[in-house]
This record gives C-alpha cells, structure tokens and sequence, in this order.
C-alpha cells in the first residue's frame, strides 16, 4: 500500500486556521471524514470507519475544535462558514469529487456542503444523523433543560451564565453538568473518574463553543427548512437514538436515501454502528 500521511494547517477566514491530516492510499477515492460537535475534533480512533488500503482520507478538526486555531473561538464561527472550509480544503487539495462520511452533527455539515456543491460530492455515508431543524432543536433544549433541572439542580440560563465566569470552579462545575445532561439525553455514558478527566480547559472551551451553536439553533435557516437533493446517501442509524430517528424521519421526507438501522444509540463507536458504518463505505465503494 502506498500510505499518506501529511499533515498541516490551512488559513481561512475569520483568522482561523483548519488543521487537517490525510491517512491512507494517495490516488484512492478521497473521503472527507466530519467529526460530530459543534466543537468536537477528528481523531486516528476515526479511521477505523476506514479501510485505508482503498481511501484517501482527510481528517480535519472543524474551526474552533482540536487542534484548530485559535481553540474555541466563536467568532465567524458559523454552520456555513465550516461548509466554506469544507470547500477551502477540497480545493487545497485540488481533489475534483470528494466523498464525505459525517457523524452526528458531522452528517448535517456533509448534507449542507452536498446541497452547496452537489457536482463536486460523489456520494456520503452518514451515521446517527442530527439534523437540527426548529422542531428538533426546540425537543433536543427541551429534555436538557429538563434533565438539568431534575439531575443537576440548575437551569439553562444559570449553567450559560456559570460557563462564562472567571470563577474556573463554577465553570468546571457548569461543563460537567452540561456534559451529564448530553450524556443522558443520547443514551451515552461516562464514568465519574473519566468525565472528570475529560473535563479539563481544553473541554471547557470546547463546551463554551457547542453552547455558541446551540443558543443560535445551530444556524439553522428557512432556506434549510426546504432542503432537497439527488446525492447518493447512505444512513446508518440507531433505533435507540431519538434525535437521530427524528432526523431520519425529516431526511427521509426530502432527498433519496438507503438506510441500516441497528439496536443501538448515537454512539458511533458502539461495535454495532462501527461495523455497519466501515461496511457501508466500502461496499458502496466497491459497487462502483
């Protein structure tokens, strides 16, 4: 196998800088991978989604999260301009077509950037779907407020307001209640020594960002309202991942789809969901 490894950073607007990496078989079918978030980050863990004997992969940490910089900064920090860096690395790369596997919040960065520039998408695999219409959204606010209330003893508006105190107690404690409340709303798990762990200063700027996109609906527009398009799509989804079913249902009313379904919740990395998602991108490839 002819391997790739390359890796850098590449200016685009606003001053930010996207850090990507490219791992596999240079000449492959070259696939952009999307990290879930807003304000997670890409990971070598990621490319077990891949066989990276028949892909070119690009991993690439969306503005603001990881190894980006400046690390969770919110300003020009918008759904559409990650689409635009999307764009910005396609042509930095000089690739014609790429293919696109998003993740969670990943899946509708790879939805708006196929709606964008459906010539250059050749087709997308995407995996416990999140599609954050107004109904959606105002469901997804609805049962964190409530699990925050009832598990955490505090309200929105008070975690919202203890994340941005120089007081660094109140905003650990405010990123771990924030962190719990997502965990229980998507069926997920950590344990206390590890979500302590997890919540250093790093996180905590990374959880100031994902609270950015959520108190503006993640950007969501009208004009997303009426999405439509003839994109090859494949959806691979867990039944116990409400969210994720929602969105299925929404996607499922506006563009042509193949969909796997499997017991299992918005995990990706669930055995199950990782099989089926590794399965589903190569056999579409091979198909070709």
């Amino acid at each position: 196998m002819n391997a790739v490894y390359r890796s850098g950073y590449l200016p685009v607007s606003g001053g930010h800088q996207v850090y990507w990496e490219r791992h596999g078989r240079q000449g492959a079918e070259q696939v952009f991978f999307l990290h879930g978030g807003p304000g997670g980050c890409s990971g070598r863990d990621h490319l077990a989604f891949f066989d990276l004997e028949h892909f070119d992969v690009v991993l690439f940490d969306q503005r603001g999260g990881g190894r980006s910089t400046p690390h969770g900064e919110r300003q020009h920090n918008e759904t559409a301009r990650i689409v635009e860096d999307i764009e910005a690395l396609r042509q930095h790369f000089e690739f014609a077509q790429i293919s696109l596997l998003g993740i969670s919040w990943g899946s509708w960065l790879a939805l708006q950037y196929a709606r964008r520039a459906p010539s250059r998408v050749r087709r997308m695999v995407l995996a416990s779907l999140f599609v954050p219409c107004f109904e959606h959204v105002a469901t997804y606010h609805q049962a964190l407020t409530h699990c925050l209330q009832t598990q955490e003893s505090t309200s929105f508006e008070q975690l919202c307001q203890d994340l941005e105190r120089p007081c660094q107690t109140s905003a650990h404690r405010a990123a771990m209640a924030w962190v719990r409340a997502g965990l229980r709303v998507n069926r997920q798990h950590l344990g206390a020594i590890a979500l302590e762990r997890f919540v250093d200063a790093v996180a905590l700027r990374a959880i100031r960002l994902e609270l950015h996109f959520h108190q503006a609906g993640y950007f969501f527009t009208e004009q997303d309202q009426a999405l439509a398009m003839s994109t090859p799509c494949q959806v691979i989804q867990g039944i116990d991942d409400t969210i994720g079913l929602a969105s299925l249902r929404w996607l499922r009313q506006r563009i042509p789809l193949r969909c796997r379904l499997f017991r299992a919740g918005h995990d990706t990395f669930n055995p199950v969901l990782l099989r089926a998602i590794r399965q589903s991108v190569l056999s579409v490839h091979s198909a070709q």
